[in-house]
């Protein structure tokens, strides 16, 4: 630090302390141990001994008063913004574990209209309140956290972060699930037909795999704040695996959900949703089953 003003420095005062308490010189070193003659050189020999430690600790004391560290205790800084962003970080957390609570609990073969235009709405709002932690958890990693220094060397981070990319892979499937049932009966093109079991039953499990990886975040993170396996970094170039990692996962997790959701279909059950009868249509061709006429359609 810059010394301003000529006042002394924290460094100053620590050498200025540290020279009462290591003196070079031997005589004074061994002066200590003289055993005084009479009463009066006792009350005088301990009071100098005495004196020394007791200037040093005062000093040591003071030289703290205005020290940055103090200065940073003090000052109100971006106490403020720090926490606005952290109490926005835990509600949109709360938020989607609230959303995805209820469409889990909700979705079920049958529902009618009114129920999946519920869940929809739930999924619209977990979609909002993650953008929402993303850009809160931004703020707070890069401006008012321990710096992206920190966080880009430890691993732990970087796991979080994979696990949240699993997670938001994951939710691709009941969103454009949702999307793509609902368009249709909206513009009118498609009357509304009830979910059949098996596609509910396949969401529920993709939603089971969001609430673990969403699960596993806070228990990374308490780990990450406390500098575990940040020794390894000196070994292992973390800043540079970890984005590659989150960058595959959710490539490659978020292209498996989107495809499987835009071309899902229920035909292959036999019944359900699909209408399609599973006694065999008899025509010229012979008899077929509805599978076999779909395949040559």
């Amino acid at each position: 630090k810059l010394n301003l003003g000529g006042s002394r420095t924290t460094s100053t005062y620590a050498a200025s302390a540290s020279t009462l308490f290591l003196s070079n010189d031997k005589n004074e070193e061994l002066a200590q141990f003289e055993f005084p003659t009479d009463d009066e050189d006792t009350s005088s020999s301990i009071t100098s001994n005495a004196s020394a430690p007791a200037l040093a600790a005062f000093t040591a004391m003071a030289a703290t008063v205005g020290t940055p560290l103090a200065a940073h205790a003090a000052g109100t800084g971006n106490a403020i913004p720090s926490a606005i962003a952290a109490y926005v970080h835990y509600i949109s957390l709360f938020a989607i574990v609230g959303a995805i609570t209820y469409e889990r609990s909700t979705i079920a073969a049958g529902m009618d209209k009114e129920t999946e235009d519920s869940v929809a709405l739930a999924d619209i709002s977990l979609g909002i309140s993650g953008v929402v932690l993303l850009v809160s958890g931004y703020y707070r990693a890069v401006e008012y956290g321990k710096g992206w220094y920190f966080y880009s060397h430890e691993p732990i981070f970087w796991a979080k972060m994979v696990a949240l990319c699993i997670f938001g892979a994951a939710s691709f499937f009941p969103t454009a699930t949702i999307i793509k049932r609902a368009v249709p009966v909206a513009t009118g093109k498609k009357e509304f037909e009830p979910m059949s079991e098996k596609l509910a039953t396949r969401m529920k499990k993709v939603l089971n795999a969001e609430i673990l990886m969403l699960a596993s975040i806070p228990l990374l993170a308490t780990l990450m704040s406390r500098g575990v396996g940040y020794k390894y970094t000196e070994s292992i170039p973390v800043q540079y695996i970890g984005p590659a990692l989150c960058a595959v996962t959710i490539g490659g997790l978020g292209y498996k959900y989107i495809n499987e959701a835009l071309t899902w279909s229920d035909d292959d059950a036999g019944s359900g949703s699909s209408g399609l009868s599973s006694e065999p249509v008899i025509n010229d061709s012979g008899v077929k089953s509805p599978l076999e006429k779909l395949q040559e359609t």
